[in-house]
């Protein structure tokens, strides 16, 4: 679908199909470029020449939309799914007299529906933020982190041309005319980056608290098991005592003269109640039991 922006003129051409913005550019200017693989770039892209600017900058949502503007005095096309709306290029009229005032215009306006676009995406996050602060997954803080990174990347690439673009390193943008404006695009552009990077040291802070809950309560569990293998130990040790005494006696030799005696059982049962209570008071003194 084209459309022309509805403010009294018409050398703004919006479409919503690349193929038909193509064509439009190549009839136009007889200038042949491969848009297809321009907005399949995961960056911002732009190329100058002295007659005309080429511009794509993304925005973010459920899928990567491009705007992407040829911009020239003779009259500008733009492939973008979500045009800006008549009305507000109107608040622009008095600027469309000077040179490259309408191109100057028409990148404001996409550019700051780009970064209102960031905002928004930021503004998803935060909530999930948050549960994953409640219920930390794994798997969740790395999609998290990974789109928070991507986010950056892309909001610090927005800004640098914001600057690029202030510091009018391209004719066709004339950001002089809209100083106080674009003042405050940059502004808000910085401002974002900055929200975004706390968010990610939040993120990671959490993914440490994570780690260190979990440290805590493999701490506590190897504890545990220490106590429980201590007290294992002191029991076998207590057990070994009996044992090797009822073994003794239950060798099958033909002199054992201790088996004459009466008062022989009586002793070894007491030596054996003896040794146990002493050595029961030992590991219950050092802890083990």
């Amino acid at each position: 679908m084209t459309t022309r922006a509805s403010n009294g003129r018409s050398d703004v051409a919006f479409f919503d199909d690349l193929a038909e913005f193509s064509k439009a550019v190549e009839a136009a200017t007889g200038v042949t470029v491969d848009f297809g693989e321009v907005v399949q770039l995961n960056t911002n892209f732009h190329e100058q020449t002295d007659q005309y600017l080429i511009l794509n900058v993304k925005e973010e949502g459920d899928t990567d939309l491009n705007n992407l503007m040829f911009l020239r005095a003779e009259g500008s096309f733009v492939y973008t799914k979500r045009q800006p709306k008549p009305e507000v290029f109107r608040e622009f009229e008095r600027l469309y007299a000077r040179p490259f005032g309408r191109t100057t215009v028409l990148a404001f306006l996409l550019l700051n529906k780009a970064l209102m676009s960031y905002k928004a995406r930021l503004d998803l996050l935060i909530p999930a933020m948050r549960d994953l602060d409640q219920n930390f997954d794994q798997v969740r803080y790395r999609e998290l982190l990974n789109t928070n990174d991507r986010l950056q990347d892309r909001l610090e690439d927005f800004h640098e041309l914001l600057v690029r673009l202030q510091e009018r390193s391209f004719k066709q943008v004339e950001t002089r005319y809209l100083s106080f404006d674009w003042s405050v695009l940059l502004a808000e552009s910085q401002t974002l980056m900055d929200r975004v990077r706390r968010r990610l040291n939040n993120i990671r802070e959490i993914a440490r608290d994570q780690e260190m809950k979990a440290a805590n309560e493999l701490n506590k569990r190897i504890e545990l098991l220490n106590v429980v293998l201590r007290r294992l130990t002191a029991i076998t040790i207590l057990l070994a005592v009996p044992t090797a005494i009822s073994s003794h006696f239950g060798m099958n030799f033909k002199y054992m003269p201790e088996l004459n005696y009466v008062w022989v059982y009586i002793a070894v049962v007491t030596g054996q109640l003896s040794l146990l209570a002493g050595m029961f008071f030992v590991f219950r003194k050092a802890g083990w039991l």
